[in-house]
């Protein structure tokens, strides 16, 4: 079924609704903000083109991954802020990606140049299917975590029978064929989750043994971040994400940040701000077809 189509808050109102809550990110510009949000999406996204038989492309002012996988999100467009050349290396890009018959998703942020990127990509037949705005929290004054509902637990994924549980949720989460399920792996392998010195954490919950929520925590530079927050549908209402989302800021926290990021599809937006989360931007996504967060 298709998502609707959901337009941004303009400018302003990201402006305002920051400047309302700055006393949650204090002492912090929004423009400071609006970097470690896509600092913290750049590193995290890039681990995907590092798995074997994976490819990152990073040209310092072009940053985008590659993938075996045929579908929504694993080849994107992560930076663009090219100024040169635009056209050239747009169309060098998507040439690229054709001749591999694989679709693109080009993520468009809120320091990408040129102004007239949107246009261009219009231009090129792709279109708008998504706004994620780009949220941020202090590390303060966090909540303390709802009680688990009864045969609910809560494990962190730390060896390699806990990554093969969390392919096959990331596979159900993104529809990836079976065929693709051995590139998966590796790609979620490549996050070295469990591993003393991995940048990347994840936490699962299960009831009575069968894994119904994750979420994801990057120790990225100047902040941390939260992704791949996801629940079943049979699990949904039962504050699961709530109760995930509280563990992994504390986490994050514990690491010795203040302030954590994530970026949010528009449905998973109300329960962020129930949490203490504040809009700082927007990231826009583009593509040939229909591709959401």
């Amino acid at each position: 079924m298709a998502r609707p189509h959901l337009r941004p808050p303009t400018d302003d109102a990201v402006a305002v609704g920051y400047d309302v809550a700055m006393n949650r990110i204090a002492g912090r510009s929004r423009d400071k903000i609006v970097r470690l949000v896509e600092e913290n999406l750049w590193a995290t996204w890039s681990n995907f083109g590092r798995a074997p038989g994976c490819s990152l492309h990073d040209e310092g002012d072009l940053l985008w991954f590659e993938t075996p996988i045929p579908f929504h999100p694993y080849n994107t467009v992560l930076k663009f802020q090219v100024e040169h050349g635009v056209d050239r290396r747009i169309d060098e890009l998507l040439r690229h990606l054709a001749t591999r018959d694989v679709p693109v998703l080009w993520i468009v942020h809120p320091s990408g140049r040129p102004d007239d990127l949107v246009d261009r990509l219009r231009a090129r037949d792709l279109q708008e299917f998504e706004i994620a705005p780009g949220m941020a929290r202090s590390l303060e004054d966090l909540p303390v975590a709802p009680p688990l509902p009864d045969g609910v637990e809560v494990r962190e994924v730390r060896d390699d029978a806990d990554l093969g549980v969390l392919s096959e949720f990331v596979a159900w989460r993104w529809g990836v064929p079976e065929a693709y399920h051995p590139h998966l792996h590796d790609i979620v392998t490549r996050f070295q989750f469990g591993r003393p010195d991995s940048k990347s954490r994840m936490w699962m919950a299960y009831n009575d043994g069968v894994p119904i929520s994750k979420i994801a925590l990057y120790d990225g530079p100047g902040s941390a971040g939260i992704y791949a927050v996801a629940t079943k549908p049979e699990a949904r209402g039962l504050g699961i994400a709530s109760i995930l989302m509280v563990v992994a800021m504390r986490a994050a926290k514990e690491m010795g940040h203040e302030v954590v990021v994530l970026d949010s599809s528009p449905l998973a937006v109300k329960l962020y701000q129930r949490l203490g989360f504040v809009t700082v931007t927007n990231f826009r996504l583009f593509a040939h077809e229909p591709a959401y967060l």
